[in-house]
C-alpha cells in the first residue's frame, strides 16, 4: 500500500508518498492549483502506480480547494479525507515541531497510514460539499440584505420620519 498526503493551500499544494512500511517513496514536490499541475501529480501517481500497490490519497478537510482537488483525483484514485485535529495531534507527537507544507505531507501520509478506518470520498460527498457552500452563501446573503433594509429605514428616518404615518 502506498500513501500520499497533500498538503492544500490556495495558490500551490505540496505531495509526498511514503510505503506501508513508512519508507519514503516520493520527496515533497510542489504543484499548482491548475490544471498543469494536476497534470504533474497525476504523472507522478502514474509513476507509483507501476510499482503495483494500491495508492489511497489524504487529503486535510479545512479547505474549499479540497473540494476541487477531489473532484479531480476521485475518478483516477482513490481519495480519503483527514479531520485537521488527527494531523494536528500527530504533528504535535513528533519531536520536531516543524510546520512546512513539506513536513506535512508526510504528517498526513502518516496520519493515513495510521488510520483504523478511511472516510473515501464519494461523488455523493463532494454534491454535499457544493450545497453546503450554497446553503452559507446564502445565508451570508440573507443577513447582508437583512442589514441594509435596517440600514435604509434608519436613513429614511432621518430625512423623513413622517413617512412611517403616511
Amino acid at each position: 500500500m502506498i500513501y500520499v498526503g497533500i498538503d492544500i493551500a490556495k495558490l500551490n499544494h505540496f505531495a509526498s508518498a511514503i510505503s506501508s512500511d513508512g519508507k519514503e517513496l516520493m520527496k515533497p514536490f510542489k504543484f499548482t492549483n491548475d490544471g498543469d499541475g494536476f497534470q504533474m501529480l497525476n504523472s507522478r501517481l502514474t509513476d507509483l502506480s507501476c510499482e503495483g500497490s494500491s495508492i489511497i490519497i489524504g487529503l486535510e478537510r479545512r479547505h474549499t480547494t479540497a473540494t476541487t482537488l477531489s473532484g479531480i483525483l476521485l475518478p483516477v484514485t482513490t481519495t480519503c479525507v483527514l479531520n485537521p485535529i488527527k494531523t494536528s495531534v500527530m504533528r504535535n507527537d513528533n519531536i520536531r515541531k516543524t510546520k512546512t507544507d513539506k513536513a506535512d505531507t508526510f504528517i498526513i501520509a502518516k496520519t493515513l497510514m495510521m488510520q483504523d478506518s478511511y472516510r473515501f470520498v464519494s461523488f455523493y460527498d463532494l454534491d454535499l460539499m457544493e450545497l453546503k457552500q450554497l446553503g452559507r452563501f446564502r445565508q451570508k446573503t440573507i443577513k447582508h440584505r437583512t442589514r441594509l433594509k435596517i440600514q435604509l429605514t434608519s436613513y429614511v428616518d432621518q430625512v423623513f420620519p413622517e413617512l412611517q404615518y403616511l
